[in-house]
């Protein structure tokens, strides 16, 4: 537990010296936030109908454009392979990376997915609704991403490639964090109902994928 913890504090320390990464997700998210709806036009019905389905995208993009930084650091100092090689839990030391990266760049941007929705012209109530759908579901996002950042790690600007391995996986998620805003009398997908499918997607994923990036990772470093 000593060592979970001091993962935790030392990724968090890197972070705050890095400031320009969470500050370019924040600022990458509102700027998406910003552009989506002038593509739409002057329609504000239409954006209303359909800013659920835009905020989910730009948050996940906010993901994609730092999920290099998890792993990428710890690589290039070579501690990443003391973690996997010499720690008896390594799954476990991979989790703490993955709460350090939640709270200095996930967190941030949902603390701004308020800004993001009335931008987009959602009606609070379904912000509220939606802002929760994303907290529940981002464990997910960001494990399914590690995964492409484990494949890609020994390469240079792996954001495109990491994008292209990952998005099929985020489409069910996008489906199923959409559906409660969508008025529809034939699927009747409520907003409880979608909690509880987000809350398991991500339930499952912190049970198997750690054990896959440790693989992944560890072929990685032979």
């Amino acid at each position: 537990m000593r060592q979970f913890i001091s993962v935790i504090r030392r990724d968090l320390s890197v972070y705050l010296e890095k400031k320009s990464t969470f500050v370019m997700a924040i600022a990458f998210f509102l700027i998406i936030s910003a552009l989506l709806p002038i593509s739409i036009g002057p329609n504000l019905d239409l954006l209303e109908l359909i800013s659920p389905g835009l905020l989910w995208i730009a948050f996940l993009l906010s993901i994609l454009l730092n999920i290099s930084h998890v792993y990428e650091s710890d690589y290039r100092d070579g501690s990443l392979d003391l973690l996997i090689l010499e720690s008896d839990l390594p799954e476990l030391m991979l989790i703490s990376k993955i709460i350090s990266f939640w709270l200095l760049i996930i967190l941030p941007v949902i603390i701004f997915l308020p800004l993001g929705g009335i931008m987009l012209n959602m009606q609070p109530n379904d912000l509220i609704k939606i802002i929760f759908l994303i907290i529940v579901s981002s464990p997910y996002m960001i494990l399914i991403a590690s995964i492409g950042s484990a494949i890609a790690i020994k390469m240079n600007n792996s954001e495109l490639l990491v994008t292209l391995l990952v998005t099929p996986f985020y489409v069910p998620i996008l489906i199923i964090g959409t559906l409660p805003f969508v008025e529809n009398d034939i699927l009747d997908f409520t907003f409880f109902r979608s909690s509880l499918l987000l809350g398991a997607a991500t339930l499952f994923t912190l049970a198997i994928i750690p054990f896959l990036v440790t693989y992944i990772l560890r072929v990685n470093s032979e």
